[in-house]
This record gives structure tokens, sequence and C-alpha cells, in this order.
């Protein structure tokens, strides 16, 4: 079987992310011609061409593809030990990678957070936020240990493990100054009329508003502006938009003086909360973040 150096898949990797021989010999510290020639040797060895040249510059073949995909572990790989090294030197005995959605880390997990970082100063966090979808992507190809977000990413996980953390209903929110505030009867037809900024398709609280809509009998065909969790409430502010949000949002004290909840008596639609992760990611310092979070967040929304 003939072997391949494991530092011309990473050169391999560098091109294809640059789309350029030139470019990724300077990022490598090589000269061109030395680039090109591993990368004809590694095809020699191979025995079939991984890459070819296109209007997008320097693109995989099919089978270059499949070999960039194995490139990537190696390239994950790389990153990893490099921060585990980086962090070792800092004075931190572990590292642990933990990706929320957002909402949450605007929302919930500062104090809590902040609260664990205080108890172990020896882990060193990496919090990084993103939607559900991607959240599941990240938990599945191992770039964090533990994820927060709706326990529904689970099922997106293979050898997932879920630990329940706090549900949170669904309410409508608006300006203090919106037209629909301080009525005392809404109208489904009020509700269809009205401009809505909405999360994002594919994150939890979509899917929960969503589920809120169907019951509500609110039309599909809104004049809504589909937007980030950080963008919407700076939207509400304005004061002709509502937005559906899970109600802990309303536990910041200054959000609560400018924003009301509207049309109270809706249906009992709840977002889950939960920490998971996988058999592969489980650690001491994860089992102890999952427990404080869990010890904090208890009840966090009060249903």
């Amino acid at each position: 079987m003939r072997s391949v150096d494991p530092r011309h898949l990473l050169q391999f990797h560098e091109i294809i992310r640059t789309g350029s021989f030139t470019r990724a010999a300077s990022t490598l510290g090589l000269t061109q011609p030395a680039l090109t020639r591993n990368m004809k040797l590694m095809e020699g060895r191979l025995g079939f061409e991984l890459m070819v040249r296109s209007r997008r510059g320097i693109i995989p073949t099919t089978l270059g593809a499949r070999i960039l995909e194995e490139a990537n572990a190696i390239v994950l790989a790389e990153r990893r030990i490099s921060a585990l090294t980086n962090t070792l030197k800092r004075g931190y005995e572990t590292e642990l990678r933990v990706g929320c959605t957002p909402t949450l880390s605007l929302h919930a997990l500062p104090q809590p957070v902040a609260d664990f970082a205080r108890d172990n100063p020896a882990t060193r966090l990496d919090m990084r936020q993103a939607h559900s979808g991607l959240l599941a992507e990240m938990l599945r190809d191992g770039l964090v240990d533990v994820v927060l977000g709706p326990p529904e990413i689970a099922t997106q996980v293979p050898a997932s493990l879920v630990t329940p953390l706090f549900d949170s209903r669904i309410i409508i929110l608006a300006s203090r100054y919106h037209p629909l505030a301080g009525r005392s009867s809404i109208t489904t037809e009020d509700l269809n009329h009205a401009r809505w900024a909405l999360h994002q398709p594919g994150t939890g609280i979509r899917e929960a508003t969503d589920t809120l809509f169907r019951r509500l009998g609110i039309s599909d065909a809104l004049q809504a502006n589909e937007l980030p969790s950080n963008m919407i409430l700076s939207l509400l502010r304005l004061g002709d938009h509502l937005a559906a949000v899970p109600r802990y949002v309303l536990k910041n004290t200054a959000l609560a003086r400018e924003l009301v909840q509207i049309a109270g008596d809706m249906p009992r639609i709840a977002l889950g909360h939960a920490a998971i992760t996988t058999e592969r990611t489980a650690s001491g310092a994860v089992e102890r973040f999952i427990a404080s979070m869990q010890s904090q967040l208890a009840g966090f929304d009060g249903i």
C-alpha cells in the first residue's frame, strides 16, 4: 500500500481552501514550485488526479473531494492539539468547548457561565454561538464538547446524552409604543396584519414559533423579516414589529422596561433547553459544567 505524507494532505487542504497554489504556498511558508512538486508526488502515489483548475480557482475532483474529507480531519486534529498546548501554556489544566444558541447566550447564560468559570479556575472555557442545526454538526464533528440548546439537537447526533435544563414558554413581545401594546383584546386578524421580526428557519425558536402560529391560525403569508437573534430585539425597539421569543428574555430588566407581552391568553407552547454531549466527548469537566448549569438554570423560566 502506498502511503501518503500527512503534510501533503494538509497542503492539499490549504490549496483547496485558498483556491490557489500561490496563496497556499504563502500561508504554508513554502515556495510554489515546492508545493506543486509535493502535490504531483501525492497524486503519483495515489494514481489519481485530485484537483483541477476552474474559473473559481483550484477545485477538487470527485476523488479529491473525498480525500479532502480526510484532510479536514487532520486539520481539525492539528488545531485541537495547538489549542490544547496553548491552554497548558496559559496555566489551564483543561479546556471545555461549549456551543450554545445566541438567545441562550445573551439572556440566560452570562451569570451561570461566569459562576462556573469562577469556581473552576483551571478550566479554560471556549464559548461558541450557532443556531440549532449548526450546533448539531459541531457536536457530531467533535468541534465542541457540549451543546446547550433545544433537546431535539440530540436526534441529529449519534450516541448523544441529554440532560434537561429548563423549559420556556414562547410569548409575543412588542415595544411599549406598538399599536397593539396595552390592547385588552387582540384578534388573529390583528396578528396577521402586523409586521413581524422572526428568528431564522432551522432554529429551535423558529420551530416553536411556527407551532404557535399554527395553533393561533396565523397565516404563512406574514409581513416578516427573518433575522439573527441579536437583531430581533433591536428591531422591536423601533416600535412597529412583533416577535415570538422565549419568556426568559424578559428576565433582562432593561428589556422588561422597553418591551411588553401581548396576547397573553395564547396557547401554551414551550421551548425545551438541554445540555447535550456524546459518549466520545464526556469528561469530568463536561460533567461538572452540566451539573452547574442544571443547578443554576433549574426553574429559570418559572413555568
